[in-house]
């Protein structure tokens, strides 16, 4: 069969043919645009599945006579004598050519180079169409300075938010873009300028220094915060299944994720990692869900379930079933755990609502809530703490490196803090610490001591002590 592929800006359908004498080529055929590419190899695919060999072979060496014309033609109309361009400058044009000129053409073509997700795609359109096009668009992109780069982070750091953030909102008391945010403009509009120069569009490249991004930390909860959440939502058995995975020996390759993309992306970046799009439910919709492959290598990996999990996907399996038997032929099979009655994709924003509906409900302080990478920096601490800082394994197990794992997940607990303060404080005052343990709750005196081993040794030493004592007074 035909294969489709995108090099740069052209389209090209690469397949094999048996020549004269029976040997096997290969060849590769360009065209403008992806509606011809395509187009193109139905048609190879369609000979090639009717086993036409001889119909392949001439339309392949048709192509090639074409093409040979074509560059023949072309070389006929080059001047004797052509001006040489400046080094790096392709066409001398570009110079008085608008920044939006620039950035429509090399959007696309920066995400295919790089192999940029989907999602990626779509957050560099939206900073360019909200911010950077409002700014810089009508301006000549030659004449773009340090000077203007510097004057439109100004204007962003005072530009007001919209959307959730301004709801209800007096006009002037809306918070103003975040500092990320600002800082993911900045990485967008430099990240161009080195193909604008190689483009020429630009004869230097802007000195410029990126904002300082203040981060906010993602909040996690304890493990005994998740079971209690885990025990109120047991009902809805999606969001319950979702909270335990992003998704014979008791374990689970991940390989594949559901994300909701815009149709601009699926139209411009390469399909090598687009697994399937499915149908749209909502007619003009301008984005689709779609199945792909995980954003890195190591995402994909094998993970090992508990039992209560495994118990839980068998019996989320045998709904499904069940939901096969009733809707039969209208059932849309498309091998989904976590999916619709029909087997249609459930978009992950309704897992994500009904989360944080179930916090809502529970009565859980704003101020504590957490989303589902929230849910996942909580499973990752714990395991931390599980494997006594065994990071290397804690980070396999989750398809992160190491390195990310140490920065993003590497933090205490409150009530950590208030156990290290305890265990000052047993070093200090032996008698008022085991005073204090008396007062406490058993229960909360047991989790205490099995999340401290250290508390553990410190009290049988002090019990050792007391029982010494007590034996040389009598």
């Amino acid at each position: 069969m035909a294969t489709y592929t995108v090099r740069g800006n052209s389209h090209n359908v690469v397949y094999t043919y048996f020549d004269e004498l029976g040997h096997r080529k290969q060849i590769w055929e360009t065209y403008m645009t992806e509606v011809e590419a395509l187009k193109r190899k139905a048609y190879i695919d369609s000979l090639q599945k009717n086993q036409l060999r001889s119909e392949v072979t001439k339309e392949a060496l048709e192509y090639r006579r074409r093409s040979m014309i074509a560059k023949a033609v072309s070389e006929q109309m080059k001047p004797e004598n052509p001006v040489p361009m400046p080094h790096g400058v392709r066409n001398a044009d570009n110079t008085q050519k608008t920044y939006r000129e620039f950035a429509e053409k090399w959007l696309p073509f920066h995400v295919r180079k790089k192999r940029l997700s989907p999602n990626t795609y779509d957050s560099y359109r939206q900073n360019l169409e909200n911010h950077i096009l409002p700014y810089f668009g009508d301006m000549v992109m030659s004449r773009i300075t340090s000077e203007d780069v510097d004057d439109f982070l100004d204007a962003l750091s005072r530009k007001p938010c919209k959307g959730p953030k301004s709801y209800g909102k007096a006009p002037g008391s809306a918070p103003t873009l975040s500092s990320s945010s600002i800082k993911k403009c900045y990485v967008v509009l430099t990240a161009g300028f080195p193909t604008a120069l190689k483009w020429g569009y630009i004869q230097r490249i802007p000195e410029t220094t990126p904002p300082v991004e203040k981060t906010q930390k993602r909040r996690a909860w304890s493990p005994e915060q998740v079971s209690k959440i885990l025990d109120s939502i047991k009902d809805d058995r999606l969001i319950h299944l979702a909270i335990h995975i992003n998704l014979k020996e008791g374990s689970l390759w991940i390989s594949r994720q559901v994300q909701r993309v815009s149709d601009d992306s699926i139209r411009e970046l390469p399909k090598e990692e687009l697994i399937e799009v499915f149908p749209k439910k909502v007619a003009g919709s301008k984005s689709s869900l779609i199945l792909k492959s995980p954003k890195t290598a190591g995402s994909h990996r094998k993970q090992y379930l508990t039992v209560p999990l495994i118990h839980e996907i068998a019996e989320r399996l045998q709904d499904i079933q069940r939901c096969k038997d009733f809707f039969r032929e209208e059932y849309h099979d498309h091998g989904l755990l976590i999916c619709q009655p029909d087997g249609t994709p459930l978009d992950p924003c309704y897992l994500v609502r009904g989360f944080r509906k179930c916090q809502q409900e529970m009565g859980i302080p704003e101020s504590e809530r957490i989303d589902f990478q929230g849910l996942r920096k909580s499973g990752q601490m714990h395991k931390v703490r599980l494997t006594q800082n065994n990071y290397q394994l804690v980070a396999d197990n989750a398809g992160q490196s190491p390195e990310v794992l140490m920065s993003n997940y590497n933090e205490v607990l409150d009530s950590e803090k208030r156990a290290l303060a305890k265990m000052v404080e047993a070093s200090f005052y032996p008698g008022q610490q085991n005073e204090r343990l008396a007062d406490d709750d058993p229960s909360i005196v047991l989790q205490k001591l099995q999340q401290n081993p250290e508390l553990v040794q410190q009290l049988l030493q002090s019990l050792l002590n007391g029982a010494v004592h007590a034996h040389g007074s009598v």
